[in-house]
């Protein structure tokens, strides 16, 4: 059986109806033209081996240029073996002599006729295929043959089909255009690279099932889709020879790679952090095959020639002298030019070319022409069609000519007035930086690109460093390598800046490295360093005419102040200043939500703060009014902030900045009771932090406490413990810092669920002790009362338990936030019993009900459910069990849901089976409009669509957000994710949907 052909199903279905018409007696002719590499030759191949099946005689002859001086070489090849046409050889031979340099003779036209006939007599017989490849290397007479014969196969029982590559001269164009020209449209068979499934397909069945789909998809993106290319490229790979095809692994430099996900004690990695689009990694190489040298360490794609061992680089040596001898016979200047072209990377330019090559621009011209009629440059955007063959040519040209090449490519380019960002591309390749704009650039744009690509800012750093920066601008290469640094090693980087600091003379300048640094310790918690270096730097300038400065370092003393947990100063600040309106505001903020003195009052000034322009976003003012605002209850506002805020952060491209947002706002979805967003927001955030080698600081302990508690309210303990080894609590000779205190509160909370009460009440009593040095009680805060109630039931402590959960409730009345309340009321209630525990719960739930904390909810609704059972009232607590199951269902509280489930049948009732995930909560009706309002469709046009009242589908989409625990219909992609564009058509609308659980990927809650 011949075997399988991808993305040729309208070419093998020709040929086939070709070669049946021949058997019943009816000939054809047809040509298939292509590129090189997409597979005319296995076509061929292909069309033979079913001719062979079909009982048909298949000739076949392959053209080449050595042999275009031989006269009928080709026919030669085709019917030498037919006895039909032994006795006409003698003739030919005779008439043509050896092979000579002169034009040809011209074969008579008896010789033709009878070389047709004996065709005809042989195919009378036994149908023939006749196969003829790279038909444009026919020598003359040969062509003037098939010529001949394809104008008299009408009613012979033979089929021709050759095979043309585009771009290539022809030995006789008129010969071959005159051939050409009798071909029937439909049998001019045009071959393109293959489809991305079909091009996928190949690669698959290529490597084998089972194999890494980005090593495969990487495979497909370098080659193009080019079916030579991409079998190639394959079988003198891993996977030709021995073992799989993977991408290669991070070299010695690489940065650690990231945490696990908590859920996968086996160690799942987790999914890459968000990071903004670098916008100066487009200017260094290819997609999916770069060009240019990476840095050490660096991940390459499978596709990419220089990820391949010396033995793999030879099997694409092969593929490489290919093109460099099509490139020479395509044009005198063909390797030149496309040399050239794989320097520039982008859209190639006919004059910029011609003044790298040194030929006229008229022949840059014409041989840009023909680089394109034979595939190699696409003619829509001039770029090289596939990127392996431009990364092949980028190397076929020796290092010492490549890197003068990028110098004049950049000089040329920066008269010609191109974008910053491609002569800098072009300067970091190069081995000189003989001119002095040339280090001013590359620091310019590395100034640009510092916050979204801080590796390559550094690159491009260091490169201008290494070939002397202009004089006066050392200070100036040294702070934007500290700041590059910053994005990729935050510990390296607040070492270079505490050295270069001393060496700034000018009062504004100190003041400006003393803030930046005092910034950098701070993250890295270093609170007593940075007070000590805005305390120094303030003594040094003292007397300073720059007010504006004095103001920035008096601020952030107080900032570092607060951070390490006094907010209780009044009056003038420790340099006699006294603070405007914000920072008074700011200060009785703090002071009643420490002390826990009215949540309304707290929430109105927090509103006042985060109004713009009163404290810009991401600032420390702002973040401060933030937390309050969300301790306050006020939890949807707080979200909306949040979002604006990741939203802002990733268009900055800071690290520190993105990673902070993410960081807060998992533990404002924890307060929403969104799972799976707080988990994904802490994993970015983490991920981000372990980039820069900054997990275990600043925002990092707040990621891992909120990880914690994921993982304990969907019972997986393991990840839990697994959290809880990879970075300790407490963290020894280091200050307990802000971020610090959550991650004790949950590792206690964490250690009861893993039977180790004790070491949780250590913790606590340490969390006890350092929120008391803040003066802080507001429960609303850290409830670490009752944890530490829980932790003491465990114990079997009743009293003890009770005393802290009273605390807490008592305190918690004073604050007036119902969520804490609430939670308060749950706590005392699981520490009591009868009546007061029925009474307790009773009211938690009454309290909780209306509130954005569903989480909070479906406890409350598990110890009143409880409460009744002990009561004996098993109906009320089967409904409230129930409502609870529902409810920790559609957050995917598991371990809540195992212990409401549990209760329930201890009041004699048992959970629905029906109900079991998220999908199941609702009806066919509430899931059809849901997923038509998730697709877009607004409340009318579904009506419109379903037939019904508008009226009848609001009550659906009402029930669907109460289900799905969700505020509207911007949130319902999270569980009805557009696999393509929206299309209303009423086919879609019946179809039930395998799943209905929020999506995995990173996802950011609309406003």
């Amino acid at each position: 059986m011949p075997r399988e052909l991808f993305g040729r199903s309208e070419e093998s279905k020709t040929i086939t109806e070709m070669l049946d018409a021949a058997r019943a007696g009816a000939g054809a002719v047809a040509l298939v033209e292509g590129i090189i590499g997409t597979g005319k030759t296995s076509l061929l191949r292909w069309a033979e081996e079913t001719a062979r099946d079909r009982g048909m005689v298949v000739l076949s002859a392959t053209a080449s240029p050595a042999e275009q001086r031989f006269p009928l070489g080709v026919v030669h090849q085709l019917l030498g073996t037919l006895p039909e046409t032994a006795h006409d050889w003698d003739r030919t031979f005779a008439t043509y002599g050896a092979p000579h340099d002169g034009p040809p003779a011209e074969p008579d036209y008896p010789l033709l006729a009878e070389l047709c006939a004996s065709v005809g007599r042989a195919a009378r017989r036994t149908p023939i295929l006749l196969t003829v490849d790279s038909v444009q290397h026919v020598d003359c007479p040969s062509l003037l043959w098939l010529g001949f014969l394809s104008r008299r196969l009408e009613n012979l029982p033979v089929v021709l089909l050759a095979t043309k590559r585009c771009g290539e001269p022809a030995s006789d164009q008129h010969l071959l255009v005159e051939f050409m020209e009798g071909l029937r449209p439909d049998r001019h068979i045009h071959l393109s690279d293959l489809s991305p499934s079909a091009a996928l397909d190949l690669a698959t069945s290529l490597c084998g099932h089972g194999h890494g789909h980005e090593a495969v998809d990487a495979l497909v993106a370098g080659t193009g889709g080019n079916p030579y290319l991409l079998t190639e490229q394959i079988r003198t790979g891993p996977t030709g020879r021995s073992g799989p095809l993977a991408p290669a692994g991070p070299g010695p430099h690489s940065a650690p790679s990231a945490p696990t996900r908590p859920g996968h004690p086996g160690g799942r990695p987790a999914r890459s952090a968000p990071t903004a689009p670098s916008v100066y990694a487009a200017h260094l190489g290819y997609p999916g095959t770069s060009a240019y040298p990476a840095e050490p360490g660096a991940v390459r794609a499978p596709g990419d020639p220089r990820s391949a061992p010396p033995d793999e680089r030879l099997g694409l040596q092969a593929v490489k002298e290919r093109i460099l001898c099509l490139l020479r016979r395509i044009d005198p200047h063909g390797l030149e030019i496309a040399r050239a072209a794989s320097i520039l990377r982008g859209p190639v330019d006919a004059a910029l070319l011609a003044d790298l090559c040194g030929v006229r621009t008229e022949d840059a011209c014409r041989c840009i022409s023909r680089l394109t009629e034979s595939g190699l440059l696409c003619p829509h955007d001039m770029k090289f069609r596939h990127p392996l063959l431009a990364g092949l040519l980028y190397q076929d040209i020796p290092c010492a000519e490549r890197a003068e090449l990028h110098r004049l490519a950049a000089r040329r380019m920066r008269h010609r007035g191109a974008p910053p960002e491609d002569v800098a591309a072009h300067l970091l390749r190069s081995h000189r930086l003989d001119e002095p704009w040339m280090a001013q650039l590359l620091m310019d744009v590395a100034q640009g690109v510092v916050e979204h690509d801080p590796a390559g800012a550094r690159r491009l750093i260091e490169k201008a460093v290494l070939h002397g920066v202009p004089e006066g601008h050392e200070d100036r290469a040294e702070a934007l390598r500290i700041q590059a640094l910053s994005g990729l090693d935050l510990p390296a980087a607040a070492r270079a800046l505490t050295a270069h600091t001393p060496r700034c003379t000018e009062p504004a300048e100190r003041i400006r490295h003393a803030l930046w640094l005092s910034e950098l310790r701070l993250r890295l918690d270093d609170t007593a360093g940075a007070l000590d270096v805005l305390e120094h730097t303030r003594r040094e300038t003292a007397g300073t005419p720059d007010p504006v400065a004095a103001a920035r370092l008096r601020e952030a003393v107080a900032h570092v102040r607060l951070h390490d947990g006094g907010h209780d100063q009044g009056g003038p600040d420790g340099g006699g200043h006294h603070p405007g309106e914000e920072d008074r505001l700011l200060r009785v903020l703090l002071l009643r939500t420490a002390t826990g003195n009215s949540a309304s009052a707290a929430r109105r000034i927090a509103d006042r703060l985060l109004s713009v322009p009163r404290a810009p976003y991401g600032s420390a003012r702002w973040y401060q009014a933030l937390l309050a605002q969300l301790w306050a209850g006020d939890v949807e506002e707080a979200r909306r902030h949040i979002d604006t805020e990741v939203g802002l952060a990733r268009s900055d491209g800071s690290t520190t900045r993105i990673a902070e947002a993410l960081a807060v706002r998992g533990l404002v979805q924890l307060h929403r009771g969104q799972l799976a967003r707080a988990e994904d927001d802490a994993h970015d955030a983490l991920a981000l932090l372990t980039r820069i080698r900054a997990d275990r600081f600043h925002v990092g302990p707040l990621a891992r406490s909120v990880l914690i508690d994921v993982a304990m309210e969907r019972d997986d303990v393991a990840a839990a413990g697994a959290l809880l080894d990879d970075a300790p609590p407490l963290p020894g000779d280091r200050p307990l810092t802000w971020w610090r205190l959550h991650l004790l509160h949950s590792a206690g909370r964490a250690l009861g669920r893993l039977g180790e009460a004790r070491r949780g009440l250590v913790l606590l009593a340490r969390c006890e002790e350092e929120l008391a040095r803040r003066g802080i009680v507001n429960p609303a805060i850290l409830p670490w009362r009752s944890t530490r109630s829980a932790l003491q039931l465990a114990r079997r402590n009743v009293p003890a338990a009770r005393r802290a959960a009273q605390e807490e409730t008592a305190l918690a009345h004073r604050w007036g936030a119902p969520f804490a309340l609430g939670r308060a009321l749950v706590a005392e209630a699981a520490a009591s019993t009868g009546r007061e525990a029925l009474r307790l719960a009773d009211r938690a739930v009454e309290l909780l009900e209306p509130t954005s904390a569903p989480l909070l909810f479906a406890h409350a609704l598990y110890a009143s459910g409880r409460a009744h059972r002990q009561s004996g009232t098993p109906r009320r607590s089967r409904e409230l069990l129930h409502r609870a199951n529902e409810v920790g269902i559609s957050l995917g509280a598991d371990g809540l849901v195992e212990a409401v489930q549990r209760e329930l049948r201890d009041a004699g009732g048992r959970p629905d089976p029906r109900k079991d995930s998220t999908e199941s909560l609702l009806t066919p009706t509430e899931r059809q409009v849901s997923e038509l309002a998730a697709r877009g469709l607004s409340n009318r046009d579904i009506a419109r669509l379903l037939q019904v009242s508008l009226r009848n589908v609001e009550s659906h989409l009402t029930h669907s957000y109460r289900k799905l625990r969700i505020s509207g219909r911007h949130e319902l992609d999270r569980f009805f994710p557009a696999d393509e564009p929206p299309d209303p058509a009423p086919v879609l609308l019946y179809q039930p949907r395998p799943t209905l659980t929020p999506t995995t990927g990173p996802t950011t809650a609309s406003a």
